[in-house]
């Protein structure tokens, strides 16, 4: 029996999180949609990176046999933005991760740890500066979380062109992994140019392309197996072990390479765990106990390259009009551009035409953003864009130490500079990480211009401009928003892109929306007059609440922790004792409408415990319902106590009203309070409209339609329907 080449298996997984944090405050808001956790990182980080890191192999009877680090046996590239959230919140993770690469060093040679470009924007629709930025801000990162420098480079989507692999070489990359359908012709050494549209690439082996410029330098292309990572994604390949290499093995026998095989299985590595729930486990039995036990080498893609150079040349498909090719569109670049057709679901009707506009008012934005920052630049630096690159350097690090990075790169003015140049150098920086960020893939991947994950994207878009605002320049957010009013979304009652980036903007946390936040906070809770708060620190120099209507006057501190930036203000705040706040800081006055929404929650709903105590009468319940109205998505606990509340009011309206009861507003008390609960607030309501039914019905009176319907509602009539 002819023995069967043997098997190089890399597992590659692309690891990525958008940047979820509000830029005002460098923290991530609460998304109730990632119930039971307070966001989508931290579920992910849950069901996904932790998971991978500590991977469990389950013996007889279902006990731990072994907990693997199963980093130490894949491919991998880590998204800055992810790596940053991981660092401040889960660093054992990373500590896994950087293990992992280093086991892989001492057993193969080579880490199987990748960069990643910084942003995870379509790196062929970008500018040579940001090219170049994005990528050396990825290279810098990869070596503060792996101490090492970065061998190969993940581009987002595998999203690539001619000059965006060249920028790879001139950066000092040695290899990234594309989609066989980027390919458009191999050939051998010495031999003739074969077109993959007539002979199927042979992903088997790794391929070279050569810099355009004519150097000779040459950039390894590692060529994923489309079929098996397509299994891996959307197929049953992860179900078990056995289906799992039994997937590979089907990818090495479609090749005709003579010697070893390589099997490069690529996909999101959220598919291990999150996507697919217990992957992760049959990613550690498969790669450590299956794989060695059939003889398939598990290796990584810079272990394999170091072994078996590539020989053959690759050359790129160009796309539609040369723009550049990705995995993720069949189109081209399409899904970042246009109304290609690609979408995550078929909605008759629906359009990505919205795709278009929002790229050329960023595209806008980021043209006349350059000349400001050459403009500003130029006062304090003599090569701004250089200076731009190196700051990755520095990005995680506090305030006061990037200005101090800054003045090490600055003219004498700024080199001496303790103060406002050195901030004016520390904005314009921070301006332009935004600016980049705007350009993260997942801004127009999904379906419509009004969803979180656009929203992200012109966040970062209102905070440049607020920082180029604080700069001394006029931002032109006329033509921004006149741009985006062409985009339309596809659920017609959030409107046009202006209207996305309006709401987008209203997370905007400034100063004396601080100040106000942290009175409400002291009003309501007769907390420490410091307080900390998402993003800043404040302290309060004011008497203690006083009068019959709690009131605070006095001078707040306030310390932006992203800038650096300290304000002093004058306030004087007031609390009515149930949901009125307001407040005076610098001339303006600000309610519990002027705050970001997760603060206003949290004091709405500190307001209706109170308010509930007095809800007695109809005005009393008027008001509240009110306050109820204004609250924003409630998460399963707050749900839970909201219903509650209401169920309580509800009671105490039926049984203590003096003046006479509304049904109508009883019937929205009970609607508002969600199901019917066996709860004595549910009885006592029951029984007491029980009562009045009954005298109703002894006096063969009608009853009323708002009083039919609570009855209805709560089961003491069928519906009438």
């Amino acid at each position: 029996m002819k023995k069967r080449p043997p098997i190089a298996l890399v597992v590659h997984g692309h690891f990525y999180q958008p940047p979820r944090e509000n830029p005002w405050t460098d923290e991530i808001s609460r998304e109730i949609s990632a119930a039971p956790f307070p966001n989508w990182n931290a579920r992910i980080d849950a069901e996904c990176y932790r998971a991978n890191a500590y991977a469990r192999i389950h013996g007889p009877k279902d006990h731990i046999a072994s907990i693997v680090n199963n980093y130490a046996g894949m491919s991998f590239d880590l998204g800055p933005t992810l790596a940053r959230w991981l660092g401040r919140h889960d660093a054992q993770v990373l500590r896994r991760m950087r293990q992992g690469d280093a086991v892989q060093q001492a057993r193969l040679g080579a880490g199987g740890a990748m960069a990643q470009v910084w942003g995870h924007p379509i790196t062929p629709l970008l500018n040579a500066h940001d090219l170049r930025t994005q990528i050396l801000w990825g290279q810098l990162d990869f070596h503060r979380r792996f101490g090492r420098n970065a061998d190969g480079m993940w581009l987002p989507e595998t999203a690539a062109n001619d000059a965006t692999l060249a920028a790879l070489l001139d950066a000092g990359i040695a290899y990234t992994i594309l989609a066989p359908e980027q390919i458009e012709a191999v050939r051998p050494p010495d031999g003739e140019w074969q077109l993959t549209s007539k002979e199927p690439l042979d992903t088997a082996r790794a391929y070279r392309f050569l810099h355009p410029d004519g150097s000779g330098r040459a950039l390894a292309l590692g060529v994923f197996d489309g079929p098996l990572s397509r299994d891996l994604a959307f197929g049953t390949a992860t179900r078990d072990a056995a289906s799992f290499l039994e997937a590979m093995r089907r990818g090495a026998e479609r090749s005709q390479v003579p010697g070893k095989r390589l099997v490069l299985a690529a996909s999101d590595g959220e598919l291990y765990g999150h996507h697919k729930k217990f992957a992760d486990l049959t990613l550690a039995y498969a790669t450590t106990i299956s794989a060695p036990a059939e003889h398939i080498e598990v290796t990584n893609l810079a272990a394999f390259l170091a072994e078996s150079p590539p020989t053959w040349e690759a050359r790129l498909r160009p796309g539609p009009d040369g723009e550049g090719t990705a995995w993720s569109c069949s189109h081209g670049l399409g899904r970042w551009l246009r109304d290609c057709g690609c979408r995550m679901h078929e909605s008759k009707g629906s359009s990505q035409a919205w795709r278009g506009p929002l790229r050329q008012a960023l595209d806008h934005l980021r043209d006349r953003a350059a000349s400001f920052f050459l403009d500003v630049g130029a006062e304090l630096f003599a090569d701004p864009w250089q200076v731009r690159n190196s700051y990755g350097q520095v990005l995680d690090e506090d305030p006061q130490r990037r200005k101090a990075f800054l003045r090490g790169k600055g003219r004498p003015g700024l080199r001496s500079d303790r103060g406002r140049a050195s901030t004016r150098a520390l904005l314009l920086m921070e301006m332009q990480r935004s600016l980049l960020l705007v350009y993260a893939s997942c801004a127009w991947f999904y379906d419509d211009i009004g969803g979180p994950e656009t929203a992200i994207a012109l966040r970062r878009a209102a905070h440049a401009m607020d920082l180029w605002q604080a700069l001394g320049g006029k931002p032109p957010s006329r033509a921004f928003t006149d741009i985006l009013a062409e985009a339309r979304s596809n659920r017609p009652r959030l409107g046009s892109g202006a209207d996305a980036f309006a709401r987008a903007s209203r997370d905007r946390v400034v100063p004396r929306q601080v100040v106000a936040r942290a009175a409400f906070s002291c009003l309501a809770s007769s907390s420490s007059n410091q307080a900390v708060l998402p993003g800043f620190d404040i302290v309060m120099d004011c008497p203690a609440a006083k009068g019959g209507r709690s009131s605070l006057v006095g001078r707040a501190r306030v310390l932006c922790r992203s800038t650096g930036e300290r304000t002093d203000l004058d306030f004087a705040a007031m609390h009515d004792g149930k949901a009125g706040f307001f407040c005076q800081v610098d001339g303006k006055k600000l309610g519990l409408d002027d705050l970001d929404e997760e603060a206003a929650q949290a004091l709405r709903f500190g307001a209706l415990v109170r308010m509930a105590a007095e809800a007695g009468e109809t005005a009393g319940c008027r008001s509240l319902l009110a306050v109820v109205d204004k609250l924003g998505a409630c998460t399963a606990s707050e749900r839970s106590a909201l219903s509650g509340l209401l169920a309580r009011v509800l009671a105490t309206y039926v049984v203590a009203a003096k003046t006479g009861r509304n049904w109508r507003l009883a019937l929205k008390l009970a609607d508002r309070a969600g199901a019917v609960q066996a709860t004595d607030d549910w009885r006592r309501v029951q029984e007491i409209v029980w009562e009045h039914l009954e005298a109703l019905r002894r006096r063969e009176r009608t009853f009323p339609a708002a009083l039919r319907a609570l009855a209805e509602r709560l089961q003491l009539l069928e519906a009438s329907g």
